[in-house]
């Protein structure tokens, strides 16, 4: 009879998670992901797999952190610049500590150029991340926001490269005051 596992997968994928999105994929160990995690070496590879398949796991747990966020905000927002501000200032470290970024951009500086799996999940984020922005700039110009001759598909481009460009730069323990500067040009920027 085959044992139950004694541990909750999710939990263990969140802290995996976590260790990734902190040191990136080359300076974390399997040492360091027995310890963050409390699984044995042979219970985390029976449940994952390899370094690289945990690690593609941790990133699409991320990425649908992502979608959800995103869901909430189109589904709750009467405003579409209310709604990129939120977006946008999600972006702007909240401590001096919080260097992190987001995970995506940063699976994109180490492993997108290396990893055909990383760059794809990277590109398929970007994709939905675009297409949550011209949403959003529909609903804008719909509602009178944001005005109608402007181009949603360029300015969905332009949000979601501001966006990944604040999470980059948020490794660099900017102070929040230059993000708050690029949140508030944008939004001058939409018209």
């Amino acid at each position: 009879m085959p044992r139950t596992k004694e541990f909750d997968p999710d939990e263990v994928l969140e802290q995996a998670m976590r260790l990734f999105w902190e040191n990136g994929f080359e300076a974390t160990s399997a040492q360091d992901l027995v310890d963050r995690t409390g699984l044995n070496r042979s219970s985390l590879y029976n449940t994952f797999g390899s370094k690289q398949e945990l690690y593609l796991r941790a990133l699409d747990h991320y990425r649908q952190q992502d979608v959800d966020m995103f869901g909430r905000l189109l589904d709750q927002s009467d405003s579409a610049r209310a709604a990129i501000r939120h977006l946008l200032e999600e972006a702007i470290p909240t401590c001096d500590e919080d260097q992190r970024g987001c995970f995506v951009a940063s699976a994109t500086v180490e492993r997108a150029h290396c990893d055909a799996e990383t760059r794809e999940r990277v590109c398929d984020s970007f994709s939905q991340m675009r297409d949550g922005f011209e949403a959003l700039v529909e609903h804008g110009q719909a509602q009178g926001e944001i005005p109608e001759e402007r181009d949603p598909e360029a300015l969905a481009h332009l949000l979601a490269n501001t966006y990944f460009g604040m999470q980059t730069m948020a490794k660099l323990g900017l102070p929040a005051d230059v993000f708050n500067d690029v949140v508030d040009e944008t939004l001058r920027g939409l018209g």
